[in-house]
């Protein structure tokens, strides 16, 4: 559409320049030439018109802005130019022929003229107001787009919605809501129900009322009232208005002032119960301090106490090693004292014999030789008796014969003998090392000692110091219960005053026997209720009161004027 419009605008200017170029050989031009061509001219201005109101009337219905005022235009403009222009109406006198150079040639040619300057400047202001009118419209239609644009993102949106809205989990929550909204709509209709027969019980009680008023209106005396009575009157009702205004002023005074107590005390019992959570967790970090305290210091006298009897033990084992090991040292030294006298008894025999074996020349020496060897024989025969008697005791008292047999028992017995000295070093060297360990043991057992001394120490000051923060915390607790028990006492009494006050100004319990149920009493967790209850209270009669004094003052102008 806007192609063809374009293109019809192009054909127009075309058609234009040569309605131009017409004109000037109109103008120029002679005889029935020149009116064949107006003719013609005329001819293309009439469908150039009946064309332009087309596109006019086309553009019009594209637009969407066509009303029957545009095509009633239209049609008058159309009408005008047909039923104004004389030379229309005398178009097929035109085309009759006409003798040259005639006085009617030439009005119908200046005619032609005032005409065709009329309709250049029709079709100029015409190809204005089209523009004026194309660009007016490109500017709704991009409103219009805009708008379009708009309302499709707000249909997506709402498609979106209704898609959420229609899914299975909101059916569920829509059908509890519709349900909980029936049962609200019939709690509302029986309290519409309430509220109505109150109305009507309060319409009663009006119509009652006003009969009274009447009947009291009738008792009283009629009497006229004079100026100075109606002056006295309306001063005296003056003053009681200005002192209920000051008693006004004074009751929102004191109920201001007791507003803001009761925000401080509501800011107080906050901070107190902070507290008093803070103080409980104090505790209770204290009292699992304690108790675990408790358990290591029995933990650790329980290992004292083993570790002491443990030590008991080592000792008394240790004193037993100690004398068994002195009894085989005594033995196993007068054994090793035997030994070394045998010995010793061995290297001087031996000696004796080297010195007897020696050759002596001179005969004092042979002599000393003799006698010795006489005294060696006596010896040897005197060792041999001793040798023999020593037989017979060892005979005797192995009660064996055989010396053999002695021997063997002998040997055996010295192998027995021997594994016993080896069997009493191996205890030397155990009690040596158990020396050793003892001594580890005994520095460990003093370390120990030190240790534990320290640490019972060190447990004495941190039982002291828990013992003096238990204290301090006892104190604290004391302070801070009877700072509680302080708080609650005037918690309560506030408590007490706010359901006084309640109770003075007459509120409604109904609403808060609905949210409460039958525990109607004033407590720390419904005094917002109640306060809200009071403010609104408190409100309604101060407006109310205003309302009356409001009242009353007009009743006074009324009366005084």
């Amino acid at each position: 559409m806007h192609v063809l419009r374009v293109g019809t605008a192009g054909s127009f200017l075309s058609l234009q320049q040569r309605q131009k170029k017409k004109n000037r050989l109109f103008i120029f031009g002679r005889g029935n030439k020149q009116i064949k061509n107006i003719r013609v001219s005329f001819t293309r201005i009439n469908y150039v018109f009946g064309h332009l109101t087309g596109l006019f009337r086309s553009f019009l219905a594209f637009t969407g802005t066509v009303s029957s005022t545009c095509y009633r235009e239209c049609e008058n403009l159309e009408g005008r130019f047909y039923s104004a222009n004389p030379l229309y109406r005398n178009i097929s006198e035109m085309n009759q022929p006409k003798p040259a150079g005639s006085a009617t040639d030439k009005e119908m040619i200046t005619m032609a003229e005032e005409e065709l300057a009329r309709l250049q400047r029709q079709l100029r202001i015409m190809e204005e107001d089209r523009v004026a009118f194309s660009d007016e419209t490109k500017s709704k239609l991009e409103k219009q787009r805009k708008i379009i644009q708009t309302l499709k993102k707000e249909k997506q949106k709402i498609l979106e919605d209704i898609t959420v809205a229609t899914c299975t989990n909101q059916k569920r929550k829509d059908l509890k809501l519709t349900n909980q909204i029936y049962k609200l709509l019939e709690e509302y209709e029986r309290y519409c129900k309430l509220v109505q027969e109150e109305k009507d019980n309060m319409k009663e009680l009006e119509v009652q009322i006003k009969k009274l008023e009447q009947e009291i209106r009738n008792m009283k005396p009629k009497s006229a009232v004079t100026e100075e009575d109606y002056r006295y009157r309306l001063t005296s009702g003056q003053q009681a208005v200005k002192t209920l205004q000051n008693r006004l002023d004074n009751a929102v005074k004191r109920f201001c002032a007791l507003l803001t107590e009761n925000k401080s005390l509501r800011e107080d019992i906050d901070h107190l119960l902070k507290e008093m959570n803070h103080y409980n967790l104090v505790w209770e970090k204290l009292i699992k301090d304690f108790n675990s305290g408790k358990k290591y210091m029995v933990d650790l006298i329980e290992q004292a106490t083993l570790a002491f009897d443990q030590r008991e033990e080592w000792c008394s084992k240790l004193e037993a090693l100690k004398k068994r090991a002195q009894n085989d040292f005594v033995a196993h030294s007068e054994e090793m004292r035997e030994v070394q006298r045998q010995l010793d008894h061995d290297l001087t025999l031996r000696e004796f014999l080297v010195v007897k074996g020696q050759r002596r020349i001179l005969r004092d020496l042979e002599e000393k030789e003799r006698m010795r060897k006489e005294l060696e024989v006596q010896n040897l025969e005197n060792q041999l008796q001793v040798y023999q008697d020593t037989l017979k005791q060892i005979q005797q008292f192995c009660q064996e014969e055989d010396t053999h047999r002695i021997a063997s028992q002998f040997v055996k017995q010295e192998e027995e003998n021997f594994a016993l000295f080896n069997y009493v070093n191996e205890l030397n060297h155990e009690i040596e090392s158990l020396n050793i360990t003892l001594a580890d043991l005994k520095e460990k057992i003093e370390e120990q000692v030190e240790l534990s001394q320290a640490r019972a120490k060190e447990r004495q000051a941190t039982v002291k110091s828990l013992e003096e923060d238990f204290k301090e915390t006892l104190r604290k607790a004391d302070e801070d219960e009877d700072a509680v028990k302080k708080a609650q006492n005037e918690l309560h009494d506030v408590l007490s005053g706010i359901e006084n006050i309640f109770t003075l100004l007459n509120c409604d319990r109904g609403p808060i026997l609905e949210l409460l149920g039958a525990t109607s009493g004033i407590s720390l967790y419904n005094v917002k209720i109640y306060l809200g209850t009071i403010e609104k209270r408190i409100s309604a009669i101060i407006t109310k009161m205003l309302t009356q004094l409001k009242r009353f003052r007009k009743e006074e102008i009324t009366n005084f004027i």
